[in-house]
This record gives structure tokens, C-alpha cells and sequence, in this order.
């Protein structure tokens, strides 16, 4: 369930989110250029130019007696301006700013719904692994027709839990689930199944997943397989799916829940393509 609005917040911040995760964003550049001039002193933004040359290997924008510092915050490649949080953060370290700065950095990347992290060493991690990145990143994308809607909202919401201010095995298991029974009662399409269970799926999925697969031998064998380990996550998903009085007894370990939302999210793909 989504945090609930903050008082005094921007509208933004409490209603208005990004796609989780995101790769990359316009807003989140700007507000990463601003954070550069911020926390450098004027020398120090000499001397970044010319590390970014000297380390990076790009060009940087030589305006006549000035770099152009925006023009790399606003076009370069988003693993360049990546590295140059990184190399921010040392810079603000020899000037004493290191801490405010680093807050600075990680409320920006966790606002705009970038799906990274800064560890205490000031590297940058995608919030898991590229992997994780890249199956997310399919998933929502999967999504994107209207009769999805709800779907995409669920793992959008799920995958915020990634986030370490939030960081949460079970929401994320439980959003996960939440995505996969949406998009499966929008597929089946039948009103009077409201619920994702091992009943629903043998009685509603499967006959499609049969129509789908018809013309590969075995499909019966094939389609079998697939739904039981279908049944089977949902059935080690179900603990996570509701509240209960005391919540820490149900909090998954969140190396397990990335494990159960990775499964979960490669099923959630399968079904979405089913016509």
C-alpha cells in the first residue's frame, strides 16, 4: 500500500510517481546538475570536466572560458552521469559537505523513481542487479495497455519497496502478487472468478494457455508444467498477501522476496502475452 500523503510535501512528491524503476529521467538530470553546482566549488567544477575527460573518456562542452557543465548532466549517457554522482560525492567530501550532499544524492534518486542506490562509499548499484533491472523494466513495459492499468500500478508500487528508505520483503512479494492476479483476472475474463488460486488457473487459465500453445507438440505436457509451477508460486506467495496484527511475523527476507518477485514477474510476462 502506498505511503500516505505527507503534510507540507510537494504535490509531486506525496501523488505524482514515476514507473518504478526507472533507468533514467529528464527530471531527475536536472535536478542532478543543480546538485553538482550545489556542492562544488568552481574549481571543483573545472576539475570534474577534466576528470570526466581523463576517466571517462568523453568530450565535455568548452564554451570559449567556461565548460557548458549542463550539457553533460543533460546528454550525457545515463552510466556517465552516474559515475559523475560518484565523483561529486568525493569532491564534496575534501570540501566538508559530504554528508548533506549524499542525502542530497540519494533523495533525488529515490524521488524521481530511479532504480539505483548509493552505498556509504559513494558508489552507484541498480537497487538489486542489472538483471532485476532489465526483467522489471520488460514487465512494466508488458503492461502498458489500459486494461493493465491496475496491474502496472501493483508492480510499480511492489518494486518501491526495493527502495532501502522503504525497503520491504513482503510488500514486495505481496505487490507482485497483486500485479499477477490483476493481470490474470483481466486475461481469463470471466466475472464471476475474483481471486487467483490453484482452482482459477486450472479451470480458466490453462484452456487458453492450450488454445495458445496448440500447435507445439506435447502442448498438454508443456502446459501442465508451466501451471503447476505457476500453482506452486502462488501457494509459497499466499503467506505475504495479506496483513496481519503483528507484521514483522510475516516480513520476508528480502533476498528471498527478490527471489519469489524475479519468478513472480517472469510469470506475470507470460500471462500479459496471452491474447
Amino acid at each position: 500500500m502506498a505511503l500516505p500523503p505527507v503534510e507540507g510535501a510537494l504535490f509531486r512528491r506525496n501523488y505524482v510517481r514515476e514507473p518504478v524503476p526507472l533507468p533514467d529521467s529528464a527530471r531527475a538530470r536536472q535536478r542532478l546538475y543543480m546538485f553538482f553546482m550545489d556542492f562544488l566549488t568552481q574549481q571543483q567544477q573545472h576539475d570534474f570536466a577534466v576528470a570526466v575527460m581523463r576517466q571517462l573518456g568523453l568530450e565535455y562542452e568548452w564554451g570559449g572560458s567556461s565548460y557548458y557543465h549542463h550539457q553533460f548532466w543533460k546528454k550525457a549517457e545515463i552510466a556517465d552521469v552516474l559515475s559523475g554522482v560518484t565523483m561529486v560525492l568525493r569532491g564534496a567530501k575534501s570540501n566538508g559537505k559530504m554528508e548533506q550532499a549524499l542525502d542530497t544524492a540519494r533523495r533525488i534518486i529515490a524521488e524521481e523513481g530511479l532504480h539505483y542506490r548509493i552505498d556509504d562509499a559513494f558508489g552507484v548499484h541498480y537497487l538489486v542487479d542489472e538483471e532485476f533491472a532489465r526483467v522489471s523494466e520488460a514487465a512494466l513495459a508488458g503492461l502498458g495497455q489500459p486494461r493493465f492499468a491496475a496491474a502496472s500500478h501493483a508492480l510499480d508500487e511492489a518494486l518501491s519497496h526495493l527502495d532501502p528508505g522503504r525497503q520491504s520483503g513482503k510488500a514486495l512479494i505481496r505487490g507482485v502478487f497483486e500485479a499477477i492476479e490483476s493481470a490474470f483476472l483481466v486475461v481469463v475474463n470471466q466475472p464471476s472468478v475474483n481471486r487467483l488460486n490453484a482452482q482459477t488457473i486450472d479451470a480458466h487459465l490453462k484452456p487458453i494457455l492450450m488454445a495458445r500453445h496448440a500447435s507445439y507438440g506435447e502442448a498438454k505436457d508443456k502446459v501442465d508444467r508451466a501451471m503447476e509451477l505457476f500453482k506452486a508460486w502462488v501457494h509459497s506467495a499466499h503467506p505475504f498477501r495479506h496483513g496481519a496484527p503483528l507484521d514483522q511475523i510475516h516480513e520476508a527476507p528480502i533476498d528471498l522476496a527478490i527471489m519469489s518477485a524475479t519468478q513472480g514477474i517472469g510469470l506475470l510476462r507470460y500471462i500479459v502475452a496471452t491474447p
